[in-house]
């Protein structure tokens, strides 16, 4: 009879540890389901929409050489130089021919995933115009699986007696709205030498729009 309730015990306790064993096991399965459904959750997050506005704490206006310049003080943020790619792809809206040489340094401030092969980066850097004034460059690179594909000038930012400059929309639909801006403030005699300052500054606005069909290419409307 002993050894039967003994049998018996021993049976009781190898259920209870099957038991508690299975619950952990379903435990466990239950935590690595929300790691993974949180993990995705924030790689897929993107900072839509995004506009002109979110990028004005990255650079800033310049008295001394009357020009936006990149501003990354205390930004923590690393610069990468442009590279073969960049000079081979072709820059959309780049209206005056801004050269992506590879002495040039560019600092990514956002990458935005619209599918799981499909990302685009938000860039920003200064070149030089004539008479070396600088210019500053807000850009967006498109990638297809992690290759870049496309690129599309968003702003391109300076003073040369006419003030030039670009607000820009990027939304999570993939739709991307520019307006380009044009700033005459200058008065000018019959030679052409300025003289002063208008009352009143023509100014003029031009809008495109683009969208980012599934092979990453920036398609304009």
């Amino acid at each position: 009879m002993k050894k039967i309730k003994l049998i018996i015990l021993q049976l009781i306790v190898l259920l209870m540890f099957a038991s508690s064993c299975k619950k952990a096991s379903a435990n466990q399965n239950e935590i690595s389901k929300n790691i993974i459904k949180k993990d995705t959750t924030d790689t897929m997050r993107n900072n839509l929409p995004y506009t002109s506005d979110n990028v004005k704490q990255y650079y800033k206006y310049d008295t001394v050489s009357v020009s936006y310049i990149v501003d990354m003080v205390q930004k923590g943020l690393s610069f990468k130089n442009f590279d073969e790619e960049n000079k081979r792809i072709h820059l959309k809206e780049n209206d005056f021919e801004v050269q992506l040489n590879p002495k040039y340094e560019y600092y990514i401030l956002e990458t935005f995933k619209f599918s799981q092969t499909n990302t685009a980066k938000l860039i920003i850097y200064n070149t030089f115009g004539e008479n070396d004034s600088k210019i500053l460059n807000i850009q967006l690179n498109s990638y297809l699986d992690n290759k870049l594909v496309d690129q599309l000038l968003l702003d391109c930012r300076f003073i040369f007696e006419t003030e030039y400059y670009r607000t820009f929309i990027i939304d999570a639909d993939k739709k991307i709205e520019i307006v380009k801006h044009t700033v005459d403030n200058l008065e000018y005699n019959e030679a052409g030498d300025i003289i002063g300052e208008k009352e009143l500054a023509d100014s003029t606005k031009i809008k495109v729009n683009y969208t980012l069909d599934p092979s990453g290419k920036f398609i304009k409307q």
